[in-house]
């Protein structure tokens, strides 16, 4: 049985990963988590692909296939309306060498091992014949805010998504890597379910209706699996990429060296005297650890400059990020932000509950024991700063001098006092 066309889910608009932008462009090290799909679709022998994206960010994706070796169309979903619109919008693009192909539906920011995918594929092939579907799924064992598949023996009958705690159908959750049998049967049940009224959830409801047409399967997946869905996630996505690294299991891109078992260099990196670098960790093109510094357990991105006496800690600098003296745990800094001498990110609260944090302004509890500051790009914070557990600062923003920072500041915004952004 031939390859299913594999259609890649590469729009939205990541509006809950603020102050980040563009999950699939998020790069850590030097390869982004679309580079890193890519990859792991080539290894499976699909050559070419779809993917659905917003028109500005077309070009990126496209070049991301041409590094990758892969030959991307490209389909262009102008408004962030859904999966459901998504493919629809991919229909040109899918049916391009036929009118009825079996469709692989991914994306790329449900971070996987790579078997995931080569398994599924393979199972397809020998099973396909005989089945509408397969809907890959990860077994849970406390509740989890996502979609839940509905069994029948073996068969798959419906999703159900956010069933809410106690209320859960089985302890399958679906994993977006679904292979459909016939895009014709697929592209008629969206267009048919867009008609009528309801949520956001066309897709998962026109899965449903297929399912009691034809047999779906569950392809049940026992490894490392982590969606991208709020800025903290990229500290759960960097946990899961430093460890298949350190295991062998994948590579962190052309050109690192292994110096010891975890610690991955790349080429033109400066490692000073007295520095350490402490495993799991990766070091990108160019980056300077300075005197006395300490990274651990964290991607320092190609150009950063960690400074004397600086210590990182369970962190990902994405790239050009300046500290000095700086200690930056359990945080995010996004490309071209620096921290004068002395400001520090506290990361703990000393009451021992659990960080929160707020998106599209309601605070949500990130379950995360630990979690510093998302700072975002071309940011700059003043000397001697201290930001609260939590705080998310916006792209190209200005943060002064001796500050305690308490609440997330909007991007570009002008920080020289706490009256605002200082209170508890």
């Amino acid at each position: 049985m031939s390859r299913p066309v594999a259609v890649i889910l590469a729009g939205g608009v990541s509006s809950r990963f603020w102050p980040l932008r563009d999950k699939l462009l998020l790069p850590f090290g030097t390869l982004t988590l679309l580079d890193r799909h890519l990859d792991a679709l080539r290894e499976c022998g699909i050559a070419a692909a779809v993917a659905v994206t917003r028109p500005d960010l077309a070009e990126a994706v496209r070049e991301a296939g041409r590094r990758c070796g892969v030959r991307l169309r490209v389909a262009l979903q102008p408004e962030a309306k859904g999966m459901a619109d998504a493919l629809l919008s991919a229909a040109e693009a899918i049916e391009a060498d036929g009118a009825d192909p079996a469709v692989y539906v991914t994306q790329a920011h449900d971070v996987v091992e790579r078997r995931l995918h080569a398994e599924l594929l393979q199972r397809w092939s020998g099973e396909g014949g005989s089945l509408a579907g397969l809907i890959a799924a990860a077994r849970v064992g406390a509740y989890f805010p996502g979609g839940y598949l509905t069994l029948e023996g073996g068969r798959v009958t419906a999703v159900v998504e956010k069933p809410g705690a106690g209320n859960e159908p089985s302890d399958l959750v679906n994993i977006v890597a679904h292979v459909h049998g016939s895009w014709r049967g697929l592209k008629a049940a969206l267009q048919a379910e867009s008609r009528l009224p309801g949520g956001d959830d066309v897709y998962e409801r026109a899965l449903t209706k297929l399912m009691s047409r034809g047999e779906y399967r569950a392809h049940v997946y026992d490894g490392r699996w982590q969606g991208l869905k709020y800025p903290w996630h990229a500290l759960d996505v960097m946990e899961v990429l430093l460890d298949l690294w350190t295991a062998g299991e994948e590579s962190p891109g052309a050109g690192y060296e292994q110096r010891e078992d975890g610690v991955f260099v790349a080429p033109d990196v400066r490692i000073f005297p007295g520095a350490h670098v402490v495993p799991p960790c990766l070091i990108g093109p160019g980056a300077v650890i300075g005197h006395n510094a300490l990274v651990r357990s964290s991607i320092v991105g190609p150009g950063c400059v960690v400074g004397f006496g600086s210590e990182v800690a369970r962190s990902l600098l994405v790239g050009d990020v300046e500290l000095h003296h700086n200690y930056v745990g359990d945080s995010i800094l996004d490309r071209g932000s620096s921290m004068g001498f002395g400001a520090t990110t506290a990361n703990y609260r000393i009451d021992g509950r659990t960080v929160p944090s707020v998106v599209a302004g309601q605070r949500q509890d990130t379950g995360r024991a630990k979690f510093g500051l998302v700072l975002g790009s071309g940011t700059k914070v003043g000397v001697n700063t201290s930001t609260m557990p939590g705080v998310k600062i916006g792209a190209g923003a200005l943060i002064g001098p001796n500050l305690k920072v308490t609440r997330d500041v909007p991007d570009g915004e002008r920080v020289l006092d706490e009256e605002k952004y200082g209170r508890f």
